[in-house]
Parts: structure tokens; sequence; C-alpha cells
């Protein structure tokens, strides 16, 4: 069970609050449970074109138990809310359909749908009268688009992907935080698009010496989401979708000298270069992380038994914001961070 209490002090009366020097209880306890079943078939069509079929089913059950008092400082506290519960079932059947088609042994070209499912679930207890307890909240759908390509060139010394992507979200569950309690409470108000790009190399130009580098591209936004506010209607329509940044990026440069003929013993020296971009961490896109960038180093020595590792993640002591809260909390990332790992193997 999570039980809750929120103060009103002196001056609770300031913030709307009925009394003085009292306390609101909430207590609820959450149980649930789901089923999911998957089965897929590939036909090959052609020699080189394959067609993949899936189909899911999922059922989620979801029960919510709450209660609600109210005590007067000092005095023993009593129920205003009598304990009760809800519960909900839902469940979907979502395809994902696959095609294709190999144009040799080292080029791959694919494209693929896939409807998304993500059960809905049953409002908590808050201290705002306005928001009902124990409402149902539907379950969020969407439609999922991608098309690529697999490349592989120079004996498999170099390899290259390109992925397209474009999501729609229907009956997006939107979380709105109510205070003085931080309650989050769920709604389905927002139709999601998001569209975007990515990419992967991978190489070996000499041997030992490995390159990775990824890229991605993301522009989401909210096509519709409307929410209350004091009473009034907001629209963010056109807001961006909160810890979305607008790209990523993450090269990897390792290098690993061996030590015994078999190279089942090697040091391993890598150095890593991450970069997220511009990112909004309310619906309103009010609070903002600029784009930034983390150097993250290692060297270890590695055999077939034991693994030692000396690393060390945002060298430069990087100062960024990892997330926040539209009421106004705000976590810090880590800063410049050193450590050694040592791993066993029997």
């Amino acid at each position: 069970p999570t039980k809750v209490s929120t103060n009103f002090g002196d001056d609770g009366m300031l913030v709307g609050a009925p009394d003085n020097n009292f306390s609101l209880i909430n207590t609820s306890k959450a149980d649930g449970y789901g089923i999911a079943f998957y089965g897929q078939a590939i036909y090959a069509v052609t020699k080189k074109v394959n067609f993949t079929a899936g189909l899911r089913y999922d059922n989620e059950y979801k029960k919510l138990n709450i209660l609600g008092e109210y005590q007067k400082d000092p005095d023993p506290a009593f129920p205003i809310r009598s304990d009760t519960s809800a519960h909900a079932s839902f469940n979907a059947l979502t395809p994902k359909f696959v095609l294709d088609y190999h144009i040799n042994s080292a080029h791959l070209l694919y494209a693929s749908y896939s409807k998304g499912f993500r059960a809905g679930g049953l409002t908590p207890l808050s201290s705002d009268p306005s928001v009902p307890a124990l409402f149902p909240f539907k379950p969020e759908y969407s439609n999922n688009v991608e098309a690529g390509i697999k490349n592989e060139f120079f004996a498999k010394k170099l390899f290259f992907n390109v992925t397209l992507f474009y999501t729609t979200v229907t009956n997006a569950q939107v979380p709105t935080l109510i205070l003085p309690d931080a309650v989050t409470i769920t709604k389905n108000t927002g139709v999601l698009h998001s569209k975007g790009a990515e990419a992967e190399l991978t190489t070996v130009p000499v041997k030992g010496l490995e390159v990775f580098y990824n890229a991605g591209y993301t522009d989401a936004e909210y096509k519709n989401l409307k929410l209350s506010q004091n009473g009034d209607e907001l629209n963010l329509k056109g807001k961006h979708a909160v810890f979305t940044p607008a790209y990523t990026s993450m090269l990897a440069v390792q290098y690993a000298i061996n030590l015994s003929k078999d190279s089942r013993c090697k040091i391993v020296l890598r150095g890593e270069l991450k970069s997220i971009g511009q990112q909004y961490f309310d619906l309103a896109n009010t609070i903002t992380q600029n784009a930034y960038s983390l150097v993250n180093t290692s060297i270890g020595f590695a055999s077939k038994k034991f693994q030692l590792l000396f690393w060390s993640r945002n060298v430069t002591g990087k100062k960024y914001i990892a997330y926040a809260y539209n009421f106004g909390g705000v976590h810090l990332g880590d800063p410049a961070t050193y450590g050694v790992t040592l791993r066993v193997r029997n």
C-alpha cells in the first residue's frame, strides 16, 4: 500500500484549503495482472522476398483500492472517503506486417507496419475534489510505419543501416500533476505524431580498431492536446512531446591490444562522445534543456576468466538537466564520475 499525507499549516486557507493545521491522508493499494499471446509466420514470396505476419493479444486487469482520511492537528484521523475500490480490464489485438527484400547477401530492404497498445488504468485519490477518483482512463494505441535498408561492405568491415519511421498515437495518455499532494492524474486527451530517421555505422578500419556511430532525429508533436488549468481550457496543439530530444548521437572508438595469440587476453581502450539535442520536460514546453554533449572514457584488461575496467563518465563535468517536473522540481545530471568494475566468470 502507498500512504501519502499532505499537511496544510497555518496558512492552509491561502491555497484554497477549507481549514488550517490539518492533514489529508490518502492510502491506496494497486493490484494487477496481465497475459499476452503472440505468434507470427513467414512466407517466402520469392527467393529474395519474404513476408512476415504476426498477431498479438493482450489482456490486462487492474484494481485500485483507496481510503481518504482527515486529521485535524493533533486529533486522530477519521475517514472522509470510505475504503472503496474499483477495477477495470483492457484487451487488444495488435498486428504486425513486415516485407523484406534481399537485394543480395550484403544488402537488405524492408518495410513494416505494427500497431501498439498500452493498457489504461484508474485515477488515484487526490486533494482536488474536481478530479474523480477511481475513474478509468482508456488504453493508448499507436500506428507505427518503418522502412529501412541494411548494408554490409568490404567483407564485413563496414556496416551501414538507415531507418525512417512515422508513428501516430491516439487516445494519448497525458499525465497531469495535481498539487499540493503531487498526485499524477492520467487523461486521454492527446493525439501525437512522431517522425524521424536513424542511422548506424560500424567499421573496422584496421585490426583491433572499431568505430561505432549512431544518430537519430525525431520530430514529435501533439496534433491535439487540450488540458484544464485553473478552470480554463489550455490548448497545447503543436507542442513537442516531453523527454524526447530533437536528436541523439554517439560516436565511440575502441581499440584492443592483444596480449595473447588467441586474443583471449587483451587491453581495451574506449572513448565515447554522446550528444543529446534540445528537449522539453513539461507539456507546455516552458522547461527546456538545450543541446549538450558528454564525454566518457574507459580502459580495461580482459581475459577469459575476468575483466577489470577503469571508467569515467562526463569527464568534462558538463552541467545539464537530467529530468524536471512542471511544478519546478529539477534534477541535475551526474557530474564527472569515476569508477572501477570487476567481472569474474566461472
